[in-house]
């Protein structure tokens, strides 16, 4: 049980000396604890011995008080020193995983450890924070009483403190079992509510999809699983605890009737005195229950380590610009060179390599999975490459800090994440001390001033959860308008109108025309009307670019990106000839004009 102050004192780190301080505080208390036990046991020598004077009494009533006002006053110190500073250490620690979850690699943010990282950042660190400054004392308290109360019990007789230190041995060794089933209970426990967390952030984010296709009972029923499981995990664990503290604590019922049949038979026997009888009579209740206190706070402690085991793996997770340097850009061209990258075995991209100039703009096309986002992906450096090398401003990107990359990148994608807070405050994201009319100035350029003026409070609107209460074309606006106010000199775009209605397409690509001026774009496209103009496309084919070259040029190529605009150049010349519907007898058949020319089918 120890074990749980090193780890505290080793993550309190510069709090540390704080919390030995209050530890130095607690000796003093406890001998104030003991003070009024002794001055008793003055009082009844006295009073047996018939020698006892009012100064006597005065000295003992003036002597309690002095020990109840310093005892008082030496746990508020320690309270002041212990719980104030707990708050402060795990202030710094959300910040300092907030920190490094934003440099985690984003494999990482896999289903599988999602239930992991909510319940470390939504559970685990309050449990430890709301108890680690408590238990933490009343485990040092614990102990320390322990060996005061058996050294005392030793001066005053040897006998007695014999009794007292077998009754804290025999009770040290039940706490070791204790400890051992508490602790593989505990952490069972703690698994399960992980996965229970997982289930449960599952279930909600995929709710939509749940209800469309009318899963809502069955989907229910692993969440059903998820609870019985904890369910059962939590009474096997009060289970295997009862027994052992059973044991635990029976070793202080038979160590106190011990001492109350040696005290009685050594006091008739005339080998002790009858004042420190009476004394033991009186206090041997007492004198054992800060140690006792022990079994209860086990299960708490080793919930405690498990959760401390759980926020451990995630601090040693090794982040990805551990070695990286700040490192400030002068220019901003991007070069892969004989890039190999996979995200698990299998290779996504071959021996890529390629330049984006500076100021320019390059479109990657391609069918879907061929690459392309990957491609987005590793220039910010979310994953690292297995092989070969990413380079930003001819600075290898594994060389920087992700803060000293990230600045000078903006993305915009089709998947649209917007916080839960003020429309003001999701446009600043990216540079918070933007004043208010450079929000407004910003949002004009980006086409969406208007509808955020009809909202109910303006740019204090608050957004509901990932932007659900906008549509499509308002969430790709805003976000452009945060990207914009960013004002980096790199924009990595995934296409941003590939999915929105002719409208907002209309207004989101005026928007995207103010973000990229003048700036070094890679453009994911879905369209290839969007791109004509783009100073080099690179087409994508099975983690290889097979296609190089201007918008004419892999025309005159008739390659696979000639086959794509053909593709389109025939899409776009279907049209509906409503004015030739008509029914015969073998059902609706429906006109429809090719190239201008009219045909019919069933």
């Amino acid at each position: 049980m120890l074990n749980i102050v090193r780890r505290i004192l080793a993550l309190a780190g510069e709090y540390a000396g704080k919390i030995k301080t209050a530890f130095v505080i607690s000796i003093f208390e406890e001998i104030f604890a003991v003070m009024p036990i002794l001055l008793i046991l003055y009082v009844l020598i006295k009073i047996v011995s018939g020698s006892i004077t009012v100064q006597d009494v005065w000295i003992v009533g003036i002597g309690i008080v002095m020990s109840v006002i310093l005892r008082a006053v030496s746990k508020r110190l320690i309270d002041g020193f212990q719980s104030g500073t707990g708050y402060e250490i795990f202030a710094r620690e959300r910040m300092n995983i907030g920190d490094k979850l934003k440099r985690f690699p984003m494999g990482h943010f896999s289903e599988g450890n999602i239930g992991n990282i909510t319940a470390v950042v939504t559970s685990d660190l309050v449990f430890i924070e709301e108890h680690a400054m408590l238990t933490l004392s009343q485990v040092f308290t614990g102990y320390l009483s322990m060996v005061i109360g058996v050294i005392m019990l030793t001066v005053l007789d040897y006998r007695i403190g014999i009794i007292s230190a077998a009754t804290v041995i025999l009770a040290l060794l039940a706490l070791n079992k204790h400890e051992k089933v508490a602790e593989y209970h505990s952490g069972i426990r703690q698994e399960t509510h992980s996965k229970l967390i997982g289930a449960v952030l599952e279930y909600i984010k995929g709710i939509s999809v749940i209800k469309s296709f009318n899963m809502v009972g069955d989907r229910a029923k692993k969440i059903n699983q998820e609870f019985k499981r904890v369910r059962d995990a939590s009474i096997e664990f009060e289970k295997r605890f009862s027994s052992t503290i059973l044991q635990f604590e029976s070793c202080f019922s038979l160590g106190i009737g011990l001492t109350v049949l040696a005290v009685s038979y050594f006091a008739l026997n005339q080998t002790l005195d009858l004042p420190f009888m009476l004394m033991m009579l009186i206090f041997i209740f007492e004198i054992y229950l800060p140690f006792k206190a022990l079994g209860g706070l086990t299960a708490q402690v080793r919930i405690m380590e498990a959760a401390l085991n759980r926020y451990d793996k995630i601090s040693n997770v090794e982040i990805i610009d551990e070695d990286g340097k700040d490192i400030t850009l002068d220019h901003f061209d991007i070069e892969f060179k004989d890039v190999t990258f996979a995200y698990e075995q299998e290779d996504v991209l071959h021996d890529v390599s390629f330049k984006v100039p500076e100021h320019s703009m390059t479109a990657l096309v391609g069918k879907s999975g061929c690459g392309k986002t990957t491609i987005a992906n590793l220039i910010a450096r979310f994953w690292d490459v297995q092989k070969g090398e990413v380079k930003v401003g001819g600075v290898n990107v594994k060389e920087m800090t992700s803060d000293s990359l990230l600045k000078n990148i903006s993305m915009v994608f089709q998947n649209v994440y917007l916080f839960n807070d003020t429309v003001r405050n999701n446009v600043t994201f990216g540079k918070p001390d933007a004043t208010m009319e450079e929000v407004i100035e910003t949002c004009k350029k980006a086409r969406c001033h208007d509808f955020i003026m009809e909202l109910e409070d303006g740019y204090d609107t608050v957004i509901s959860e990932s932007g659900a209460s906008l549509s499509g074309g308002e969430k790709q606006r805003i976000s452009i308008a945060r990207a914009m106010l960013k004002d980096a000199p790199i924009v990595l775009l995934d296409e941003a109108t590939a999915s929105v209605d002719p409208d907002n397409e209309k207004h989101i690509q005026m928007a995207i025309n103010e973000l990229v001026k003048d700036k070094t774009l890679v453009m994911i496209a879905h369209r290839l009307s969007t791109i004509q103009n783009a100073d080099q496309i690179l087409v994508i084919d099975e983690g290889k670019i097979i296609e190089k070259g201007t918008h004419n040029e892999l025309i005159r190529e008739k390659g696979l990106y000639d086959d794509f605009w053909q593709r389109r150049v025939k899409a776009r010349s279907w049209k509906i000839n409503k004015a030739s519907n008509r029914l015969d007898d073998a059902g609706k058949k429906i006109s429809y004009m090719k190239n201008g020319i009219v045909s019919e089918t069933k």
